[in-house]
C-alpha cells in the first residue's frame, strides 16, 4: 500500500479547515492509500499565537496597548472553548504524524517519509492569511525526486502580490500535478506560464450527504430554525436573518466563535463540536452565511441558503455558485427576499455536482499514477 503525506491547514480552528482535511483523508483512504497528515503546527495557530494576532485586526488594537490587552482578556474564554472543540476532533479523526513540526526547518531536518506528497485544500497559498509565503504548504521540504501534487489548493485572492510571484512560481514548478479550488487560481498559474492546472471542487463536496451524516451528531434532528454563520461580522447578514425570521416565524440560531456576541439576534451557539456543526446545517430550514464551507455543506444537504458576500476573498464563493448556476442565491441587501421566494432546483444542482465530483475524483486518481 502506497503512503501519502498530506499537508494542509488542519490546525486552523475553523470548521471548514478541519472538515476539508477529514474529507481529503477519507477520499484518499477510500482509494486504497495509507494517509498521514503532516502535523504542521506553526506558532500562529497556537493559543498564544492567535492571541498575538488580535493586534493585527484593526488600527485601534495596533495603537492602544490597554484596549488590546482588554480584547485579549475578553476573548480567552471563547478561545478555550474553541481549542477544546477542535482539538478533540483533530485527535479523534485525523491521522497525524507522530512528530509535530513548528517550522520549515523542522520539516527539512526530518522529512516525513512517503511515496506521494500532497498539498491539500483551503487557503494554503494565501500569503496574506499565512503571514507570507509558507514554504511547507508549497511542499518546499520534499525532495525533488518525490511525487508532488496539489488538490484543490487556493490562493484566496484573484491576483498575487508582484513581489511574491517569482518565488511562488519556483515552488509551484516542482509539482507534478496541480489542481485549484477556484478558476481564478488556474488563471494565476497560467499567467506564470504553468500550464495544465485544473479547477476541481473542494474536498468536502467529494463526499455525499449520507457519508457526512455518519460523522454528524443528531443534536439538531427534527428541529426547525434559521442558521446564521456570519464569519465577517456583516450587519447585512444579521438584518437579513431578522427579516427572514419575521417572514417565516422561525427562530434564529446564531453560530459564533465568540462568547461576547451573545447580544446578536436569536440563540447563540458558541464553538459547538464539529459533529454538531454538521448537524446544525443538515437540519436548518434556511442558512444565511458568508462562509464558503457553510455554502458547500448547504449544497451537499440540499438546503435553502442565502449568501451575503464578504468584502474580501469572495471569489471562492463566486466560483462554486457559478459552477452550479446558483448565483441567484446571493442577497443584494437585507430586504432581498426574492432569494427565499425561489426555491433551489436540487435535481439539477445534484446532477451538476455529481458530474464535477466525478471529474475531480478522476483527476485525483490519475494524478497519483
Amino acid at each position: 500500500m502506497k503512503k501519502i503525506c498530506l499537508i494542509t491547514l488542519h490546525r486552523v480552528k475553523n470548521y471548514g479547515s478541519v472538515l476539508q482535511t477529514y474529507a481529503t483523508q477519507y477520499i484518499l483512504e477510500k482509494m486504497g492509500y495509507e494517509v498521514e497528515i503532516v502535523d504542521y503546527y506553526p506558532s500562529r495557530y497556537t493559543f498564544i499565537g492567535m492571541l498575538k494576532r488580535i493586534k493585527n485586526q484593526n488600527r485601534l488594537l495596533k495603537k492602544n496597548v490597554l484596549i488590546r490587552l482588554a480584547a485579549r482578556i475578553i476573548i480567552i474564554p471563547s478561545y478555550i472553548l474553541r481549542f477544546n472543540a477542535f482539538n478533540k476532533f483533530i485527535h479523534k479523526y485525523l491521522n497525524l504524524s507522530k512528530q509535530t513540526y513548528k517550522t520549515f526547518e523542522d520539516l527539512t531536518e526530518s522529512v516525513p517519509n512517503a511515496d506521494i506528497y500532497i498539498t491539500g485544500s483551503d487557503q494554503v497559498w494565501n500569503s496574506e492569511w499565512n503571514g507570507g509565503i509558507d514554504k511547507p504548504l508549497f511542499l518546499g521540504f520534499v525532495p525533488d525526486n518525490k511525487r508532488k501534487i496539489a488538490y484543490a489548493a487556493s490562493f484566496g485572492m484573484k491576483e498575487l502580490p508582484k513581489n511574491e510571484i517569482n518565488e511562488i512560481k519556483a515552488l509551484l514548478q516542482r509539482y507534478n500535478n496541480i489542481s485549484l479550488r477556484e478558476k481564478s487560481g488556474v488563471d494565476i498559474l497560467n499567467s506564470m506560464g504553468i500550464k495544465n492546472a485544473v479547477n476541481v471542487v473542494d474536498p468536502t463536496l467529494l463526499l455525499s450527504g449520507d457519508e457526512w451524516r455518519k460523522l454528524s451528531s443528531n443534536k439538531y434532528n427534527n428541529k426547525k430554525y434559521i442558521l446564521v454563520y456570519n464569519l465577517n461580522r456583516n450587519k447585512n447578514i444579521d438584518s437579513y436573518a431578522k427579516n427572514l425570521s419575521q417572514k417565516t416565524g422561525l427562530k434564529i440560531i446564531y453560530l459564533s466563535y465568540q462568547l461576547h456576541e451573545f447580544y446578536k439576534e436569536g440563540k447563540m451557539v458558541c464553538n459547538p463540536k464539529v459533529e454538531d456543526f454538521i448537524s446544525l446545517i443538515d437540519n436548518a430550514s434556511y442558512i444565511i452565511s458568508d462562509s464558503f464551507h457553510a455554502t458547500a455543506f448547504s449544497i451537499i444537504f440540499n438546503k435553502e441558503f442565502i449568501i451575503v458576500y464578504p468584502d474580501k476573498y469572495s471569489n471562492r464563493l463566486q466560483n462554486i455558485l457559478g459552477i452550479l448556476k446558483l448565483e441567484n442565491r446571493v442577497a443584494k441587501d437585507a430586504n432581498d427576499m426574492k432569494v427565499v421566494n425561489n426555491p433551489i432546483n436540487y435535481k439539477e444542482v445534484n446532477r451538476k455536482l455529481q458530474r464535477i465530483r466525478e471529474e475531480s475524483l478522476d483527476w485525483l486518481k490519475n494524478s497519483m499514477e
